[in-house]
């Protein structure tokens, strides 16, 4: 099992957690809960920057001590993640991806310099990795191309494409991770009317995080010119989906309608929420909690299409929604990450948000014995195996595990400690009503 540990860094004390397919963090701002989840995505998303790295040694075909310009290009994310590290002392961040294959960050104490560190097993294996596009890169570099036909020029295009799709493939095996990496950061209403203004933007002011959602938003907004409902219409027409991939996108439709009010599209004239067919409000003008949950719901919608298997960060799902919107929100994770060994990782402030997935545990627990009493309330698709979540409440710098060992679900007193704090508050003022 992967695992994360944290010593002395930002607001984290020290913390030390397996990764779970669901897990969830809460506590007041400035906690550390970004801090996890940030530092979570970090050193999965590794395995994109090694790929990076490699293709990028061969197109220029130099591969000169890799592994000391592998470990800059992680300080160089670091500092691009963090900023400066001289305001830091004695940090650690170890994560361990397999038996015996880790990487961990720590600060060198004289010049506070960060310093990535490998396991023997990391090395061995990422020199075995190195050597072999070094080899592919002095053959393909050694033809003259100059004297080369358009049809052997073809060829040779096409065998590099399917030896950097198998170099891609063992960087997964290397880090054992195949997810795709999604970071969805808060602030979202405003990176959605900006996403369509990214050219006019100087993305160097912007935190790498949220500039590379941007990026992936504007990428992927032209394959919504058509609703979702005709998405899954031509999905139909073009691929033989099993009844229940259709059960499930069908699900994912109609919930991600009831959260927007409406249906989304994006044209020449820009993104729209469609709430009739010809009555529609422009994204830069709708609520607060539409443009916030927009690319949640379409993102996840991607995922849940195209079958991925994703590791996904989300910050503050419940922004500007009303609780039962909350709810709706969890159920549209949760069917995501029943899919296909997808993680999802969350951070947030709201109880709503954990007593959505509690009921979405006790749904699973109860409806093992009644399952059709169960799924006329809640449908099965939502339901959670308790196995396969895990809750956090961060305070003071560290990490309290909230899951309620014998009744495997989020503990109770977490979801109203704040409802009980207000309550006794207007107790001891109504006490006084009737002396008026």
């Amino acid at each position: 099992m992967q695992k994360l540990v944290i010593n002395n860094f930002g607001p984290i004390k020290q913390l030390d957690l397996d990764i779970k397919e669901i897990m969830l963090f809460i506590g007041v701002q400035a906690s550390g809960k970004s801090t996890v989840a940030k530092t979570a995505f970090f050193f999965k998303s590794l395995k994109d920057d090694l790929y990076k790295f490699l293709f990028n040694s061969f197109e220029k075909n130099d591969f000169q001590k890799p592994i000391g310009n592998f470990a800059r290009v992680v300080r160089q994310k670091f500092l691009n993640y963090y900023g400066a590290s001289t305001y830091l002392s004695d940090i650690q961040l170890h994560f361990t991806y397999t038996h015996k294959l880790w990487i961990s960050i720590e600060l060198e104490r004289t010049n506070k310099y960060v310093t990535p560190r490998f396991s023997e097993l990391f090395k061995e294996r990422f020199n075995e990795l190195a050597r072999k596009v070094s080899n592919y890169a002095n053959k393909y570099h050694s033809k003259n191309f100059s004297l080369l036909t358009s049809n052997d020029l073809e060829q040779i295009e096409s065998e590099k494409k399917i030896f950097f799709q198998q170099i891609r493939k063992e960087c997964e095996e290397l880090f054992q991770e195949n997810r795709e990496c999604i970071f969805i950061p808060a602030g979202r209403s405003l990176l959605a009317v900006l996403s369509e203004q990214l050219q006019n933007i100087d993305t160097r002011n912007i935190d790498l995080l949220t500039k590379s959602f941007l990026e992936k938003i504007t990428f992927i907004r032209p394959f919504f010119r058509k609703s979702l409902r005709e998405l899954l219409i031509e999905k139909r027409w073009l691929f033989n989906i099993s009844p229940q991939e259709n059960e499930k996108l069908n699900l994912a439709i109609q919930t991600i309608e009831k959260i927007l009010k409406g249906e989304y599209r994006s044209d020449a004239s820009g993104e729209k929420i469609f709430h009739a067919e010809n009555k529609y409000v422009k994204l830069n003008f709708a609520s607060s909690g539409q443009q916030e949950s927009l690319w949640i719901l379409l993102l996840l919608f991607i995922i849940l299409s195209e079958q991925k298997s994703a590791f996904i960060v989300i910050e503050e799902p419940e922004a500007h929604l009303f609780p039962e919107t909350q709810k709706e929100i969890i159920n549209l994770i949760a069917l995501v990450a029943n899919q296909n060994n997808s993680q999802v990782m969350i951070t947030t402030h709201s109880p709503y948000i954990l007593a959505s997935f509690n009921n979405l545990i006790l749904a699973h627990k109860v409806g093992n014995f009644q399952k059709e009493k169960v799924k006329e309330k809640i449908n099965p698709f939502f339901w959670i195996d308790s196995e396969r979540i895990t809750a956090y409440l961060l305070n003071n710098g560290e990490i309290t595990n909230i899951i309620d060992k014998e009744l495997k679900i989020i503990q109770q007193e977490q979801l109203d400690t704040i409802s009980q704090t207000i309550n006794a508050e207007f107790d001891f003022l109504f006490q006084f009503e009737s002396e008026w």
